[in-house]
C-alpha cells in the first residue's frame, strides 16, 4: 500500500487530473502450491514437474504450475479479492481509481508458462491429468453435449466415452500439431523423402490415425479439439468468475484482464486464444488487452493488434493494445531487431503505432521498458530532445479526435474463427492468425475491420462491401448461411481462402471438399498430399486483378516476415523456425465450369482462384492459402471499396484521419473519400485545399497522419 501511495502521489503531482487503473495480481503464494498437489498440472507419468513462475517481480521455482481452471484456485483467488475489496474503501486516492486489471500466471497475462506446458515432446510427457482439470473438463463436456452421453459418443466416434473420465489426448493424438515441421524437412530434402536419413524418417505426406496432413481428423479425433477448447475456455471461465465478483461489488468500475494474444502464444498450450467470445459475452468484463505483434516492427513495416477488435466495439467493450515499443536507446539486440538506428526511426514508428490505435478506435497504454532493456539501466530512455513533446502531441490529437463522431464506415471486414484453431497445425494457425496479418492485410490500401464470424448475425455489426474469410475451416450449416445472408444485404463480395467450411459438423461427410463447395458456391476438389500452392493469373485474371503483376506468382506469403523480439524466429517456442516454404496438405483445387477462372496452379494446371456471381452476392474462392495485397486490392476495388493508395504502403484510416506509412522511398498518391483539406497533424500544415488526391514525397518509414476535418 505504501508503494502505491508513493507512486500515486508522484503521478497526481505531475498530472492532477490523471485516473488510475489498478493491476491486481492473484497468483497463489508458495505454500499454496505445496498444499494443493491435485491442483497442479499433472503429466502421464503421474507427476507434476517444477515450474518457474515470473510475474510482478516474482521469479521462483515452484513444485508445478497451478491449473488456472482449478476450483481451489478460483475460490482462494476470490477470497483474496474480497479481502482487497474490503480495504478498497479506505484506499488513498480512491476517487482517482477507475478500474481493475486482473492478472495471473505467466508474466501476469493468464498463460501457462513455457516451463510447464502440457506437451513435452523431448521427455515424452503430456497432460493434463490433474483432478482439477478433469473436473473442469467434465463440466465443459456436459455443457457442450447437453449432458447427453450419446451425443458425446457420436461426436467422438467412441462408444466407451464418458463424462466422468474423458480421454486426455496422447502424444500420437497431438501429432498433427507439428506435422508441418516434418513436411518442411522432407521438402528440403526431396530426393530423400520417404526414406530414413540420419535416423529421421522424411515423410512429405504425413497421414495416420488422427490426422490428415496438417488437419486433425475430426471424424475420429474430435476429442482432441474438445480437449484444447476446454483448456482455453477454462482460463476464460476463471477470468469471468473473478471479474463477476469485482463487477458485482463495483458495477461502475472498469474490470478486465489480459487474454486473447492471437499472435504471441502457442495456440494449443498457452490457453489464452480460444475463449475470447465467452469473456466478451459474459457481461462482467469491460476490456481485454495484449501487446501488439512482434513481427516487422521496424520503419517501413507495420505491426497489428492481436484480437478481433471490432467485435469488442459492437459490444461497447474495449480492446487495449499494449504499446511496448522499444526505442533507439535500448540494448543493441533490440535496436537491431526493431530496426531502430536513430531518433528518427523511433519517432516514425511511434507515430505509426499511435495512428493505428487512433484510426481503429482502440485504446492503448505505453509499457516502460527502461529498467529491463536499457543498456545502462537509465530511466531516461525517452529523454531525447523532443520526444516528450511528441507524446504531448499524441494527447492533443486524441483529445481532438474524441470531440468528433468516431463512427467508422470502413468497407472491408475480416472474419475469423476460434473454433477452427484446434483442427489445424500450430504453423498453419500462426500463418493465418499472425503472419498474414502483418504481411499483407495492412497493405490493401483500405482499412480493415476485424470480427469473429459469429457476429455477422448481430444487428450492431455494420454491413461491408467485402468480407475476407481467413481461417473459417470449421463452419456449421447455420454459420455458413449467416455469412451469406449478411452479404446479400448489399450485394457484397465474399472472399474465401484455402479450406473454408472443410469441416462441417452438420454434413454427411464431416471433412470433405463438398463442404467447401457448399460454403463457397464454387465446386472444389481435394488432393490428399503435400502440394505447392503456387499459381499464376489467367488472361481473365490479369484483366480483373488490375493491381497484380501479370507475371507474378501467387498463393503464399512471400514477404520478409520476422520477429524483432526473438531474432531469427516468428513463432513462440518450441516452433522457432523461419518463414516456411510454401506448402499445403491437403491441397484443394477448383473444378467448376460455371466459375470465372482467375488463376491456375503451376503444378497440374488445376484452377486455383475463381469467382462466381450468385443471387445477391459475389463469391471468390482461392484454393491456395494466401493472396498478396495487390490481389486483395484488386478484389476490393471490384467490390466498390475506396482505396486510399494504389501501392502497398501501410495505411489505416477512419472518417476523420488517414495515416500512410511509407514502405519505400519515392513519390506516391493518396486518394481521399471526398474533397477535403488534408492537414498533417505533426507538421501542422495543409497538403491542399478541397482536394480528392495529393502526391507526396516520402522516405522509407516516414509516417504522415492527415486530419480531413481541418486543423487539429
Amino acid at each position: 500500500m505504501n508503494v502505491f501511495k508513493k507512486d500515486a502521489e508522484l503521478l497526481l503531482s505531475v498530472v492532477p487530473d490523471a485516473y488510475i487503473m489498478l493491476r491486481l495480481t492473484i497468483d497463489p503464494p508458495t505454500e499454496w502450491f505445496i498444499e494443493h498437489p491435485d491442483d497442479l498440472i499433472r503429466y502421464n507419468d503421474g507427476k507434476s514437474h517444477p515450474c518457474v513462475l515470473s510475474a510482478s517481480g516474482r521469479h521462483e521455482e515452484l513444485p508445478g504450475m497451478y491449473s488456472i481452471c482449478s476450483d481451489a484456485f478460483r475460490n482462494d483467488a476470490a477470497k483474496a479479492i474480497k479481502v482487497f475489496l474490503d480495504d478498497f474503501e479506505n484506499m488513498p486516492f480512491k476517487d482517482r481509481i477507475i478500474g481493475f486489471s486482473l492478472c495471473a500466471a505467466g508474466t501476469c497475462e493468464w498463460y501457462y508458462p513455457e516451463a510447464n506446458l502440457i506437451t513435452d515432446l523431448e521427455n515424452n510427457l503430456y497432460g493434463d491429468f490433474s483432478p482439477a482439470f478433469r473436473t473442469h473438463y467434465t463440466r465443459f463436456l456436459k455443457k457442450r453435449y447437453g449432458n447427453d452421453i450419446e451425443n458425446l459418443r457420436r461426436a467422438w466416434n467412441d462408444p466407451t466415452a464418458t463424462f466422468e473420465d474423458p480421454k486426455i489426448p496422447t502424444l500420437a493424438d497431438r501429432k498433427f500439431i507439428s506435422n508441418d515441421i516434418g513436411i518442411l524437412k522432407a521438402m528440403m530434402m526431396a530426393e530423400s523423402a520417404d526414406r530414413q536419413v540420419g535416423g529421421v524418417e522424411l515423410n512429405i505426406n504425413p497421414q495416420g490415425p488422427g490426422y490428415a496432413g496438417t488437419f486433425l481428423d475430426a471424424n475420429t479425433h474430435k476429442h482432441v479439439a474438445d480437449f484444447f477448447n476446454a483448456w482455453h475456455e477454462g482460463t476464460a471461465d476463471t477470468i469471468v468468475e473473478l471479474a463477476k465478483l469485482v463487477k458485482t461489488a463495483y458495477p461502475d468500475m472498469l474490470v478486465g484482464s489480459y487474454y486473447g494474444a492471437l499472435g504471441c502464444c502457442d495456440y494449443f498450450q498457452f490457453g489464452t486464444a480460444g475463449g475470447t467470445l465467452n469473456i466478451l459475452d459474459s457481461g462482467y468484463v469491460d476490456f481485454l488487452g495484449s501487446a501488439g505483434t512482434y513481427n516487422n516492427r521496424e520503419p517501413g513495416q507495420y505491426i497489428a493488434q492481436r484480437e478481433m477488435q471490432d467485435s469488442f466495439l459492437i459490444r461497447n467493450q474495449v480492446y487495449f493494445t499494449e504499446l511496448d515499443n522499444r526505442v533507439h536507446l535500448t540494448l543493441p539486440q533490440f535496436r537491431a531487431g526493431w530496426g531502430l538506428y536513430d531518433y528518427h526511426d523511433t519517432v516514425v514508428t511511434y507515430k505509426r503505432d499511435f495512428a493505428r490505435v487512433l484510426c481503429e478506435d482502440m485504446q492503448s497504454w505505453y509499457f516502460d521498458f527502461a529498467t529491463e532493456f536499457m543498456g545502462d539501466g537509465s530511466s531516461e530512455w525517452m529523454a531525447e530532445t523532443g520526444f516528450y513533446d511528441l507524446i504531448k502531441r499524441f494527447s492533443e490529437i486524441s483529445n481532438y479526435a474524441y470531440s468528433l463522431d468516431r463512427t467508422k464506415h470502413n468497407e472491408i471486414a475480416l472474419l475469423y474463427d476460434t473454433e477452427s484453431l484446434h483442427y489445424v497445425s500450430q504453423l498453419l494457425d500462426g500463418l493465418f492468425c499472425d503472419i498474414y496479418r502483418t504481411s499483407d492485410l495492412g497493405r490493401i490500401g483500405a482499412p480493415v475491420d476485424y470480427y469473429f464470424h459469429n457476429d455477422v448475425s448481430r444487428p450492431e455489426m455494420p454491413d461491408y462491401k467485402l468480407y475476407i474469410m481467413i481461417n473459417t475451416f470449421h463452419l456449421s450449416d447455420a454459420e455458413r448461411e449467416a455469412i451469406k445472408t449478411k452479404a446479400r444485404k448489399n450485394h457484397a463480395s465474399l472472399l474465401w481462402l484455402y479450406a473454408p467450411g472443410f469441416i462441417d459438423p452438420d454434413a454427411k461427410e464431416l471433412m470433405s471438399a463438398d463442404n467447401i463447395t457448399a460454403t463457397t458456391d464454387i465446386r472444389a476438389g481435394i488432393v490428399r498430399d503435400t502440394v505447392f500452392p503456387l499459381f499464376k493469373l489467367t488472361a481473365e485474371g490479369e484483366k480483373e486483378m488490375i493491381y497484380a503483376d501479370p507475371a507474378g506468382i501467387y498463393g503464399y506469403i512471400d514477404r520478409d516476415v520476422h520477429s524483432g523480439g526473438w531474432p531469427g524466429a516468428i513463432f513462440p517456442p518450441p516452433n522457432y523456425i523461419p518463414l516456411p516454404t510454401p506448402h499445403s496438405n491437403p491441397g484443394f483445387f477448383i473444378d467448376d465450369e460455371d466459375a470465372v477462372v482467375l488463376g491456375k496452379f503451376g503444378i497440374g494446371g488445376k484452377t486455383a482462384f475463381a469467382k462466381k456471381e450468385m443471387d445477391g452476392y459475389t463469391t471468390y474462392y482461392c484454393a491456395a492459402p494466401f493472396l498478396r495485397s495487390e490481389i486483395l486490392q484488386s478484389v476490393a476495388e471490384q467490390a466498390g471499396v475506396h482505396l486510399f493508395v494504389h501501392n502497398d504502403d501501410h495505411i489505416v484510416a477512419n472518417e476523420n484521419f488517414v495515416m500512410i506509412h511509407a514502405k519505400n522511398t519515392g513519390k506516391r498518391k493518396v486518394y481521399f473519400k471526398k474533397p477535403c483539406s488534408p492537414f498533417e497533424v505533426f507538421e501542422k500544415k495543409y497538403y491542399g485545399k478541397d482536394v480528392t488526391e495529393i502526391e507526396v514525397e516520402m522516405r522509407l518509414g516516414d509516417t504522415l497522419l492527415f486530419c480531413v476535418n481541418g486543423e487539429c
